[in-house]
């Protein structure tokens, strides 16, 4: 074992001990010391042992992570998320997408965990890591990557609407939208539909659990998705988004959420979606799409 090999073993052990005694300062220093050699690695030509020691490193930080959640160290937990965030990006941009999932797949377990506890502050934590990844993948067109994000910010909204969470869930429900705005500035009519799909899914969700506020953030989200597609001229992601607000608005009606409801009907009065509803081949278009959302939503 050579020197830096024992440096990052020391890092590890160091955080451990740290986020074990409920050391803020500490645990957060090591992470950000295990990100830095994390990084250092990821420069290295690529090789088995190379591979292996940076998933260690992944790995670790999301283990210390775990314990300070134990500890109730919300600060240290979202930094751990944040670290992970930037190693993903940082190994994406270096060609090396194993290690991309790798780091991405541990931050949206260690986002369901701390939303699972109610730790609202470190599951925003790793929220905003989640929706940086996949705006950044958006923009590369990278759609495994982009749908991996989404899927894992769809899981922690749902949980967090199931939870009374609501600062969590309208984070990620925000996020999921700027990814759909990302998707449709590349017109990237996959991902963009994906996105509107998935929203569409989490509105009836927070419908069903009596939460007005998410509805609302669902709906926004929608309405902006739908300006976009709209400069971007995409008009079949407009026919699934302009059906979905009327979704939306209908079961707002229904189970009496009213400012919800006037919320849906403005967004879609604001989209200038007249006419789209009635014309037979965007009901067609719409069958298709309601085909590829059972898709999408078998991926949670």
């Amino acid at each position: 074992m050579n020197e830096n090999e024992l440096d990052e073993v020391r890092a590890i052990e160091y955080g451990f001990k740290k986020a074990y005694s409920g050391d803020l300062r500490g645990t957060i220093e090591a992470v950000d010391k295990l990100r830095s050699f994390a990084f250092q690695l990821i420069k290295l030509d690529p090789n088995a042992e190379n591979e292996l020691d940076i998933k260690a490193l992944i790995i670790s930080i999301g283990d210390i992570a775990r314990v300070a959640a134990k500890t109730k160290m919300e600060q240290a937990c979202a930094a751990s998320g944040q670290a992970l965030g930037d190693i993903v990006l940082e190994a994406a941009g270096q060609k090396r997408e194993s290690l991309a999932v790798k780091a991405l797949s541990i931050v949206g377990s260690l986002a369901l965990e701390f939303v699972e506890k109610g730790l609202d502050a470190a599951t925003k934590g790793t929220v905003e890591s989640l929706g940086k990844c996949g705006k950044y993948f958006s923009k590369m067109r990278v759609e495994t990557l982009v749908s991996l994000s989404e899927v894992y910010l769809m899981q922690v909204a749902l949980k967090s609407i199931e939870k009374g969470l609501p600062e969590t869930g309208i984070a990620a429900i925000g996020f999921l939208g700027e990814i759909g705005v990302t998707s449709a500035e590349q017109t990237n009519e996959l991902s963009t539909l994906e996105a509107a799909v998935i929203l569409e899914d989490l509105g009836n969700a927070a419908i069903r659990e009596n939460s007005e506020s998410n509805a609302k953030a669902i709906i926004e989200a929608l309405e902006s998705l739908g300006t976009a597609v709209s400069q971007y001229g995409l008009r079949n992601i407009l026919v699934q988004i302009a059906w979905s607000l009327e979704t939306i608005r209908v079961l707002t009606l229904e189970w009496g959420l009213k400012g919800a409801c006037f919320a849906a009907k403005a967004a879609l009065e604001s989209i200038n979606t007249a006419g789209l509803l009635d014309e037979e081949q965007n009901l067609e278009k719409i069958q298709e799409i309601k085909e590829f959302h059972s898709l999408i939503l078998k991926k949670r």
